[in-house]
């Protein structure tokens, strides 16, 4: 049996960070692997969020397939009352089976380690060990149950900042968050835990069969969120904390290499090797696009009749710019702390009325938002394409530069039989630029973004690196590579055909002549669950509301939703 394929995940890496590392010498086996191979950027889901993303990858679907777009549920959009609701997504969201299900149906074995959207964890032909939404302490995170009594010491996420967002700048408010240090200390657990996950990959891939084997170390995304400003010496402040933050950070990539070296030198000369990221990362946004402001000017968005009596309400009926009061308010010492202005700041803001709106912005996950349109047939084409036509030639009047990188129609970039559960327009904005919620009077559809609580955010870009005996080397970067072709080329490279209904598409290109470049590709009809669908999606879990609490309040410190 041929095609066996070893998947390395680094969680939210970019090339930004990994190509100086590796041309340093710091990460030695990735750079062979680039030398040897084919490797490029590797474009997210839309948006660019782990959940959506990481479930696309086991797919080779779009979100409006698979079902998830975000980490809270975003529902059926199709009735009276329907939108978002407050539940969380989990690997049972997933409305698609994956590709551990196809190999499964031709034999083939997996093992499985830390992929996030893998809780609660399932039968697979072969081994699992759930990743994020896993709830701390669960007793159960393997398939098969009893694995997980064997892991000791092993960790998926570090529980230490799940209250609340670490190295966040003090805010003001009714309760102002305690500012957290940047610490050395957690750069050495990121360390420890990534070693452990390494180890522990090792073992498994020693002592079980496989096909297809996978490790997704997350560490490299926590610390892109929590510690950015560490990670490159350009944006390093010159004291000696940060030059050792730095080198701590390099050092746990040092280790996640070096475990790389190690898996694939397990693996074997004739395994293709994929490594690759769900997204990029890079600075946080620093400007707050105002689009449901920008869409009230214009006649689109009407508001709420409660909204009339809020402070928002007040300055969006007098003109007064919210931006420009602060910047007033701020020149006078202390002020913005006292509790007046804490109280303003907490004051319900002024909300959009969704039904009686012509169309409404709803912030996604940034740099992703969109814009929904109550209106059908040809006034629905209308106002899209009108709309459409002005984001898209909006720039930042202090910067003269357009702050909308990409706006398309949501049919024209999401495909699947939940598409309706996506904004009627889709916005990609610049990764400077984010979206506020509050709905007030601002001076311009562009302003500062007053408080800035995470160091790094999501990018759209990702990494990819392909080597192994099917894969031809090639100095300059492959274009045009999305995170859904992945599934589809995996399953070529093992010698199966690809499910009908997935989205992505084989990366023949990748290839050298003979062997997978000249076997067509082979299309399979639509995917279904091993070993059916029953027993793939009954899987149970012992979680209580606590549970729950403690996984939301994990993403709400990584930045996730408020």
């Amino acid at each position: 049996m041929t095609g066996r394929v070893l998947i390395v995940g680094l969680d939210g890496a970019t090339w930004s960070v990994l190509g100086p590392y590796a041309d340093e010498g710091h990460l030695p086996n990735l750079a062979k692997l680039r030398v040897d191979g084919c490797w490029g950027e590797l474009r997210s889901t839309i948006p660019p969020l782990s959940a959506p993303a990481w479930s696309t990858f086991l797919t080779g679907k779009s979100p409006a397939r698979h079902g998830v777009f975000h980490f809270v549920d975003w529902g059926d959009r199709s009735g009276e009352g329907a939108g978002p609701t407050d539940s969380l997504v989990d690997g049972s969201s997933i409305e698609s089976p994956t590709i551990w299900d196809v190999v499964a149906h031709h034999g083939r074995r997996v093992g499985v380690i830390n992929v996030p959207m893998s809780y609660p964890p399932r039968p697979v032909h072969g081994f699992m060990i759930t990743g994020l939404l896993t709830p701390p302490d669960a007793p159960v995170f393997t398939y098969p149950p009893e694995l997980s009594a064997e892991l000791s010491g092993y960790q998926i996420d570090l529980d230490r900042f799940i209250a609340s967002k670490p190295f966040a700048a003090e805010e003001g408010g009714t309760k102002p968050r305690r500012e957290v240090k940047a610490d050395l200390e957690l750069v050495r657990e990121f360390h420890e835990m990534e070693r452990r996950r390494g180890k522990t990959a090792l073992e498994l891939m020693r002592a079980h069969e496989w096909d297809v084997f996978t490790v997704v170390f997350t560490g490299t995304d926590r610390m892109g969120h929590y510690l950015w400003p560490y990670h490159r010496p350009a944006d390093l402040d010159g004291s000696p904390e940060s030059a050792r933050l730095h080198e701590g950070i390099k050092e746990v990539y040092r280790t996640i290499d070096a475990s790389i070296g190690e898996l694939v030198a397990q693996a074997g000369d004739d395994v293709t090797v994929i490594v690759l990221s769900d997204h990029g990362m890079g600075p946080i946004y620093d400007r707050n696009t105002h689009w449901n402001k920008w869409l009230y000017d214009r006649g689109y968005v009407t508001l709420e009749q409660s909204s009339t009596r809020t402070v928002d309400g007040w300055l969006l009926r007098l003109g007064l710019p919210r931006d420009k009061l602060r910047a007033l308010v701020s020149k006078v010492p202390g002020v913005l702390r006292s509790r007046p202005v804490r109280s303003l700041k907490q004051a319900p803001t002024a909300a959009v009325d969704t039904t009686a709106s012509t169309a409404y912005y709803e912030r996604w996950f940034d740099p992703v938002g969109g814009i929904r349109i109550n209106a059908t047939g040809a006034e629905r084409e209308r106002v899209r394409d009108e709309l459409m036509a002005e984001i898209a030639r909006i720039v930042d009047p202090e910067t003269g530069t357009r702050i909308v990188r990409e706006v398309h129609r949501r049919e024209d970039c999401l495909s699947g039989p939940y598409v309706d559960r996506a904004p009627d327009i889709v916005v990609i904005m610049h990764p400077r630029y984010g979206s506020s919620d509050r709905m007030s009077s601002y001076s311009s559809v562009v302003t500062p973004r007053p408080n800035i609580s995470d160091p790094g955010g999501h990018h759209m870009d990702g990494i990819i690196v392909c080597t192994g005996p099917a894969i031809a080397p090639r100095a300059q970067a492959c274009t045009d590579l999305e995170i859904e072709d992945v599934a589809p080329t995996v399953l070529h490279l093992m010698g199966l055909g690809v499910p009908s209904d997935m989205d992505g598409r084989v990366l023949t290109e990748m290839f050298v002549a003979g062997g997978p470049a000249d076997r067509p590709v082979r299309t399979d009809g639509p995917m279904t669950w091993w070993p059916n669908e029953a027993e793939a999606r009954s899987s149970t879990r012992d979680e209580t509301a606590a549970d729950e609490d403690a996984v939301r309040d994990r993403l709400r410190a990584l930045g996730y939703f408020e």
